[in-house]
């Protein structure tokens, strides 16, 4: 699949070769004037093209809880396992249940978690770094899924991290809601991911609601020594929803109260009323961390 990804761009782009050569853009891009070579020929100093992939955390967590249950603890056979998710849960709610509670999941600290997500980027990256664009250089990978994650959990059976069927995967690289009630779980685990497998950028989104017992001043300074220590750890971006649940619920029930409400989905802002209702969960199903 991923091979044909690369093909079928790369057919794209020797279109744009034909008939898009962007002589305009060219004149703004380094090497391009010097090389007399448009950027769609090759002209560029850097001539790399970016994948972006969704689901992350749904394939590793899915990943772990096949490693730990059928081959590790041996509590459930593989075929056992693939007709819970062709049932989506129904008759299965203890397994769903242990695979919620008991499976490590990236972004909660457990190191075995960290290594099959530290595996599946490594994987990819790879793969994308082995791969050439038609303009000489070579593709890159990242995680960041627009509102992709919505539209193909809609239409998506159940996984086996416990997702059900027709539920959005999550967004970017963002770890799943019950990994953690800490805040500093899910930024330490995606401070960790090895920069080189992540070329072509992430999406990490996090909802985080300040006590209202806090001053202003004391929101702040918690934000800033939270963020200092993501990036002085390794990380690289973050993106914040800064409402509650009960604001956003509310917005879906009486939308004209809420006209200007923005939210950040996984790469760019939009207003909350205006989105899909899936799309509209999947927001509202995000951790609501604390600063305390």
């Amino acid at each position: 699949m991923c091979g044909q990804g690369v093909i079928g761009n790369n057919q794209i782009e020797q279109v744009h070769q034909q008939h898009m050569p962007s002589p305009l853009m060219s004149s703004l891009v380094d090497d391009c004037i010097s090389k007399g070579r448009g950027v769609t020929r090759g002209g560029a100093r850097y001539n790399t093209s970016g994948i972006t992939s969704i689901g992350l955390t749904d394939v590793t967590d899915s990943l772990s809880a096949i490693k730990k249950l059928v081959f590790d603890e041996k509590k459930i056979s593989f075929q056992e396992f693939k007709e819970a998710l062709h049932y989506n849960f129904e008759g299965y709610t203890s397994l769903r249940a242990w695979i919620r509670n008991h499976v490590p999941k990236f972004g909660s600290g457990d190191p075995d978690a960290f290594a099959m997500v530290d595996r599946v980027t490594r994987m990819v990256a790879d793969f994308a770094h082995g791969q050439k664009t038609v303009r000489g250089g070579h593709y890159t990978s990242g995680w960041w899924s627009m509102n992709y994650h919505a539209v193909y959990g809609r239409v998506s059976g159940a996984s086996p991290s416990g997702r059900l069927a027709g539920e959005a995967f999550t967004p970017g690289l963002t770890p799943q809601p019950s990994a953690s009630n800490n805040i500093m779980d899910n930024l330490l685990d995606v401070a960790k991911l090895a920069p080189e497998t992540l070329d072509n950028n992430i999406a990490f989104n996090v909802r985080v609601v300040p006590s209202p017992k806090d001053t202003l001043e004391q929101t702040i300074t918690r934000m800033a020594q939270t963020l200092q220590t993501f990036f002085e750890q390794g990380g690289m971006q973050v993106q914040f929803i800064m409402l509650n649940t009960d604001t956003l619920k509310d917005a879906m029930a009486h939308p004209e109260y809420y006209p200007d409400l923005l939210v950040r989905i996984s790469g760019y802002c939009a207003y909350f009323t205006q989105l899909h209702r899936d799309l509209q969960m999947e927001i509202i199903r995000r951790n609501e961390f604390g600063l305390g």
